[in-house]
């Protein structure tokens, strides 16, 4: 590894509730606190870490995808909440090849 490589920052989230918080648009970020607290109110309940490793997992991952590129998981979110709020999907979206091809991938 470089010197440089070394102090880059690494797009990796660590899987602990502060790292993904912080890593999380504000916006999401009573969402996962409150799935925190649900999680922890069912662990205690059964006696058993699962729910919360369950949540950990799955908010790791929505983490992971904003670290990348926070953009356009907040244009996800949008098109959401718009889908959402008149109950129409949203416009036609492009296809992968037709992103490449405007791209002059191809």
């Amino acid at each position: 590894m470089t010197a440089a490589a070394a102090h880059q920052p690494s797009s990796e989230v660590e899987k602990t509730p502060e790292a993904i918080r912080a890593a999380l648009l504000p916006e999401e970020r009573d969402a996962f606190d409150a799935d925190c607290r649900h999680a922890l109110g069912q662990a205690a309940a059964e006696s058993s870490l699962e729910p919360v490793r369950s949540v950990i997992e799955q908010w790791w991952r929505i983490a992971t995808v904003t670290r990348h590129d926070p953009a356009a998981h907040q244009r996800m979110l949008r098109r959401i909440d718009q889908t959402q709020s008149t109950s129409q999907p949203p416009g036609r979206l492009r296809t992968w090849d037709e992103l490449q091809t405007e791209r002059g991938g191809r």
